[in-house]
């Protein structure tokens, strides 16, 4: 008995007992699990992975099963865990529970709230995409190449990731280049996609420090989904001379190597002699069948450049000392640190009201001479004072240049205005254009008017200027003015009552209903129809009023309100609705040879 109960006793361990349990090495505690196909993890499986698996006897084959999602894998001795892991990594039902492995990121349930809601989620690094995206920061910035190579930025680069192994300059110079060829291939897409023709604008663009010139070439276009799309195509390295021949045989290359030959709408560059004579080099090169009436729109010139060359003029027949005088005054007091904080002084005292800071302009650049001009009138007692006060202060600007200068300036507050809705950048500037451009004219004939001698000399000059190179694009404009549901062809009628005498009004309103038969008739012809333009109804003409650009839109709902019974000079609303119905569908249908976008880019 007393033997057996020993026995006994030793097969139950006591709380006190330090013997430990033998437990044989092939057994697992799965093999008390009432499922009899599972089989044990036993020593022999070191991975990690097996954490996350059961092993499995399917028929006559092992298989791992994931604890997660249950999904089976192969499981036997020679399958290896490599899948294991890769199917961890992808598991859609696995939670992470390695801290090692998750990143707390901050979110926000909306733009204003101000409390950040921290959360953790699963994170893994990958070499790749560091590489990436510090190209595109390069890129971006502008910063050199070899900053991958500097001490500091390798120190930084380790105390956010150390994981991440900064690559040589020789590596990253490849991978900007990979990402330059990636996005090149993408705009190539989004080209060849889009059915409409392709609008260009170019420039010449001038490294300040190593004075070379470069050629930049943006693509204007109207996409698939009819939002407005710009993208530079090329920039370039163009060696001197910049002649018309040599800026001509730049231009064509980049055409051709994306391909663009037969869809051209137009091409927008700045208004020089060298940019005229590199056109009609142009013009000749390309067919004139694909382009927009054979060529006539396929030298636009900018816009903002013509504005400029308008004030320019303008300015330097009246106040062109005063202005010197201006800018020498404001280079003088902006010339270093103390001489600023001494204008500063000054000006708090004498005009407190005034907080803007003295700026310089860029003389090819009508706008910043504007804007320099407008700051220092408001400052003119300031210089006034420190003109007595400071004997290195020479040729301060005269009484007589202040009030010419101020004068002017209420005058070009419309240039300014206009300047800024022809450098719209998201969005179409056709429909703007032309009620602004009329409404200048009409501001500079009212100019004649002034009892100043010099307005009415600067408005003389401007107004010369402005019928030399506004003349015939008015009419492309116009017509996308009339394909504007909101002023069809009454709008035409209301300027140009305005801006023409009663015989040259209708003659400028014929020329453009015109050159809108004639390009809808190329259009259909070449969408394969008939538009048959020559029996429509002839536009009847109408007559308007005067007044000022701001309230020219009001006066244009009363003309419209006076001429809506008559409903003449314009198209007849099943006539318009017809022809935009014709635009609307060639577009959805049409190849590559449409016309219509060339009109909605520029």
């Amino acid at each position: 008995e007393n033997l057996s109960e020993m026995s006994n006793n030793a097969s139950v361990p006591t709380s006190a007992s330090n013997t430990p349990i033998a437990i044989d090495d092939d057994e697992s505690p799965l093999e008390t699990n009432s499922d009899p196909s599972l089989l044990p993890i036993t020593s022999r499986h070191t991975s990690a992975v097996w954490s996350d698996f059961k092993r499995k006897r399917v028929g006559d084959v092992i298989k791992a099963e994931c604890n997660h999602c249950s999904k089976l894998l192969a499981g036997g001795s020679k399958a290896g865990t490599t899948h294991l892991k890769d199917h961890i990594k992808i598991c859609p039902k696995r939670v992470c529970q390695d801290l090692r492995q998750t990143r707390m990121f901050g979110t926000k349930k909306n733009l204003n709230d101000k409390n950040d809601t921290m959360t953790l989620a699963p994170y893994e690094f990958h070499q790749e995409d560091g590489r990436r995206d510090l190209a595109e920061m390069i890129i971006l910035h502008e910063y050199p190449i070899s900053m991958v190579e500097h001490i500091g930025f390798r120190k930084y680069s380790k105390t956010l990731q150390p994981g991440f192994k900064v690559p040589s300059r020789n590596t990253t110079r490849k991978d900007i280049m990979k990402r330059y060829e990636l996005e090149k291939e993408n705009v190539a897409t989004l080209l060849r996609k889009a059915k409409g023709k392709i609008a260009l604008t170019t420039d010449m663009w001038t490294a300040d420090n190593q004075r070379k010139g470069y050629m930049a070439v943006t693509s204007h276009f109207i996409d698939n989904t009819w939002k407005l799309q710009s993208r530079i195509i090329r920039f370039l390295y163009v060696p001197a001379p910049h002649t018309a021949e040599v800026l001509a045989d730049a231009l064509k290359e980049s055409i051709q190597s994306w391909n663009l030959d037969l869809r051209l709408s137009s091409i927008t560059v700045d208004n020089c002699s060298t940019n005229d004579a590199m056109m009609e080099i142009l013009k000749g090169v390309f067919p004139y069948g694909s382009l927009l009436l054979r060529g006539d729109f396929f030298h636009m010139r900018c816009c903002a450049h013509i504005l400029n060359l308008i004030v320019q003029d303008g300015l330097s027949a009246v106040v062109s000392n005063g202005v010197q005088r201006i800018r020498d005054s404001v280079v003088f007091w902006t010339a270093s640190d103390k001489r600023v904080q001494r204008f500063e002084q000054v000006a708090k005292q004498i005009t407190p009201e005034c907080s803007r800071k003295l700026a310089l302009d860029c003389k090819t650049r009508w706008n910043s001479t504007y804007e320099m001009l407008s700051i220092a009138t408001s400052y003119k007692e300031v210089f006034v004072v420190l003109s007595a006060r400071n004997n290195l202060y020479k040729n301060p600007p005269t009484p007589e240049d202040w009030e010419k200068v101020e004068k002017i300036c209420e005058h070009l507050e419309v240039f300014s205005k206009t300047t800024l809705s022809f450098s719209g950048t998201n969005y179409p500037t056709a429909n703007l254009y032309f009620p602004k451009i009329c409404a200048l004219r009409i501001a500079i004939s009212g100019w004649l008017l002034s009892p100043h001698d010099y307005v009415r000399k600067m408005a003389d000059i401007m107004l010369q200027k402005y019928n030399k190179y506004w003349a015939s694009v008015n009419g492309l404009m116009g017509v996308a003015t009339i394909l504007d549901p909101r002023y069809k062809m009454a709008l035409i009628r209301f300027y140009f009552a305005k801006i023409f005498d009663e015989h040259d009004f209708e003659i400028e309103v014929r020329r453009i209903s015109d050159l809108l038969r004639r390009l809808v008739d190329e259009y259909g012809s070449k969408m394969g129809k008939t538009q048959g333009s020559s029996n429509q109804q002839d536009f009847d003409l109408g007559s308007s009023s005067k007044s000022n650009e701001e309230t020219f839109m009001q006066e244009f709902a009363e003309f419209l309100q006076q001429d809506k019974d008559s409903n003449c000079g314009e198209f007849k609303d099943d006539e318009y609705a017809k022809l935009v119905g014709e635009l609307e569908e060639g577009f959805e249908t049409c190849d590559i040879d449409s016309g219509t976008s060339g009109l909605c880019t520029e």
